[in-house]
């Protein structure tokens, strides 16, 4: 029922007030000037009107006055029923049924609780207004009130005088044009008692029932029960219908986040075997790199090893020539080997030379991981024993000359 200010209107607004800017904008000096000014000349015509006439018990609507004009009413009602000698029952059930809060607080309260609201307005200086309230609030009434007032969906009711301020305010909203009458309020849909504020001023309550003046005497109380309790009746399963709407789209909104939940854990689970795999497949890979680069480096090695080798060979002279020695290897085999070196070849040059033979050796076998090649080798004679480890002396140095027996022993072995 808060009125709205349309956002045409709110735009004009700021048009104007932006296109106010120089003499009177809310900023300028000037403005302020002649604020104080009218405030001092009407001062005086404020405190004499407020002298004369003072405000009443029930005048505004702030909070404190809208629940004392709520609170008369049950206390009218509560005399009302107890002259018609209906018993203390009646009086209880007009505690319990009506609503003691203001109307604003009451607006809060059923938003949150989505419950229609039934507005009585009457003037107690009407002729028919005690029996009038008497007829329409009877034990029947007064006990579907209090049932159902604190049911979700369900109705609470407020009575006020028109001749208070809530009760004058509440009447223009309703635009009641004779009394009493009686009225029944939608709440907007809403979720969260935080938005309550905001939507009772965005979003206003809906009249969703009215009868006043003589159309409202006419009616019967069974005939008057009967409209009310079929409209509470129809916004309840309304809020019903919508509380599980709301409930299968918070059910829908659970299963879609618990789909992303798995959709995402099987995506990092994939994603981690797809980062293992290929971290295992870089590890097998670099490891293969590894080993062909050993075997790279150990060929290379090889290569280089043989090549040292025939750097300090040099060809076998011819038989007969001055200044050679004849040397016969004894081989780890038991093999006997022979070959003429020149007399100032090193004993370096004599393991070189095996060093070749025993490589074209293994390759006339072809060759192949498992054949095994004697590359460390040590020299010696028998008679005297003698072992030569100085590869730079020479053969004639070494006593090796014009020939000798070395025994050729594999010091891997």
């Amino acid at each position: 029922m808060a009125r709205t200010t349309s956002p045409s209107s709110g735009n004009r607004n700021h048009t104007r007030g932006t296109a106010g800017s120089g003499l009177f904008s809310s900023g300028s000096w000037l403005m302020n000037i002649f604020t104080v000014v009218l405030r001092t000349l009407f001062w005086p015509l404020r405190r004499m009107t407020d002298l004369l006439l003072p405000a009443g018990e029930y005048d505004g609507l702030s909070p404190a006055v809208t629940e004392k004009a709520s609170q008369q009413f049950v206390q009218y009602l509560k005399a009302t029923l107890n002259n018609n000698n209906n018993g203390n029952n009646s009086s209880n059930l007009a505690s319990d049924a009506f609503s003691t809060m203001g109307f604003g607080a009451l607006q809060q309260e059923t938003t949150t609780t989505q419950s229609l609201i039934l507005v009585y307005l009457h003037s107690p200086i009407h002729r028919q207004a005690t029996k009038l309230c008497q007829k329409i609030f009877n034990s029947s009434m007064l006990e579907y009130l209090d049932q159902n007032k604190d049911h979700i969906g369900g109705i609470r009711a407020i009575g006020a005088s028109i001749h208070t301020s809530q009760g004058a305010s509440l009447s223009f909203q309703l635009a009641a044009s004779s009394f009493p009458c009686i009225a029944l309020l939608q709440p907007p849909p809403s979720s969260t008692a935080s938005n309550a504020t905001s939507n009772n001023r965005n979003n206003p309550f809906k009249l969703v029932f009215k009868a006043e003046g003589p159309a409202l005497q006419q009616m019967t109380s069974s005939q008057l029960f009967n409209l009310i309790s079929a409209t509470c009746q129809k916004h309840q399963m309304t809020v019903q219908e919508r509380e599980a709407r709301r409930l299968q789209q918070e059910q829908e909104a659970e299963l879609r986040r618990q789909q992303d939940e798995e959709y995402q854990e099987t995506l990092r689970l994939d994603q981690e075997r797809a980062r293992q795999k290929q971290e295992e497949k870089e590890r097998q890979e670099q490891l293969q790199r590894e080993i062909e680069e050993a075997e790279q480096k150990k060929i290379q090695e090889e290569q280089d090893r043989l090549e040292r080798a025939r750097a300090l060979i040099r060809p076998e002279p011819s038989q007969g020539k001055s200044g050679t020695t004849r040397i016969r290897f004894q081989l780890p085999s038991g093999q006997k080997l022979e070959r003429r070196f020149e007399c100032d070849e090193t004993i370096g040059a004599l393991k070189a030379f095996l060093i070749l033979h025993f490589a074209e050796e293994a390759a006339a076998q072809g060759g192949g991981d498992d054949l095994y090649i004697v590359k460390n080798i040590s020299l010696s004679t028998n008679f005297p024993r003698k072992t030569y480890e100085d590869d730079s002396k020479s053969l004639e140095e070494c006593d090796l000359v014009p020939q000798a027996v070395l025994m050729c022993q594999d010091l891997d072995a």
